[in-house]
């Protein structure tokens, strides 16, 4: 949990990490977690989940979905804010992050999201890119059609909140994630798009903040408009 130092009620921002859904920690994502906290100036809440290939689907999937709906559960003895309350991650974090508001919106009582931030999403299960990682998470193409298992194809993507897209003008998964932008906005979805020209699925700069990216900066605002901050 990274929280400013303040004795106002700043929004939460949950950050779910990527790394293919074979690796990745709270520890590997240290940095932009603060990063983002201190530059947006919110309180960000990293959450951790079970690798493939010793955790198959839906391992990872309900561990992100039942460690948000804990904290949403538990916001006030947290100190954390429900009335502004997002989710964002990267790469295979941003796939989960468009699952669990999927998810949310499925279940009574599940946490309201403000916004969510895809950054390098990975949004299609079955798609080509990152086969040699899917393969190692999804058992069947079952797991991959199922409910949450590809985002991009959900059969319903009404009702979901506004929706905010990094991407790298030469992304691996560029068309999902312009296709899954195109679906939502054909749902009535608020969405905005931001293209990093010139680089693929820049995640290691994203990863590391000595140098500020257009990505970074991008996000910064997003999560203030997000949260209607000035």
């Amino acid at each position: 949990m990274y929280k400013p130092q303040s004795t106002v009620l700043k929004p939460t921002l949950i950050y779910v990490h990527g790394a293919c859904w074979v690796a990745g920690s709270l520890d590997s994502h240290d940095e932009i977690c603060r990063y983002l906290s201190k530059k947006s100036d919110v309180n960000v809440i990293a959450i951790n989940y079970r690798l493939a290939p010793e955790h198959k689907y839906p391992t990872a999937h309900n561990d992100v979905y039942d460690a948000i709906e804990w904290i949403w559960n538990h916001a006030s003895e947290l100190g954390l804010n429900k009335k502004q309350f997002a989710i964002a991650g990267e790469s295979t974090g941003a796939y989960f992050t468009a699952a669990t508001t999927l998810k949310s919106r499925d279940t009574k009582d599940g946490p309201k999201f403000s916004f969510q931030l895809l950054v390098y999403a990975a949004l299609d299960g079955g798609g080509s890119s990152w086969t040699e990682c899917k393969d190692l998470y999804f058992n069947n193409k079952k797991d991959i059609r199922s409910q949450y298992g590809s985002p991009l194809w959900s059969k319903n993507l009404s009702r979901l909140p506004t929706t905010f897209n990094i991407l790298g003008e030469f992304e691996i998964s560029r068309a999902e994630e312009e296709l899954f932008m195109r679906k939502l906005k054909e749902n009535g979805i608020t969405t905005k798009s931001f293209i990093y020209e010139g680089v693929t699925h820049d995640v290691v700069n994203w990863l590391s903040v000595k140098t500020e990216t257009p990505a970074h900066l991008k996000a910064i605002e997003f999560i203030k408009d997000g949260f209607n901050m000035e």
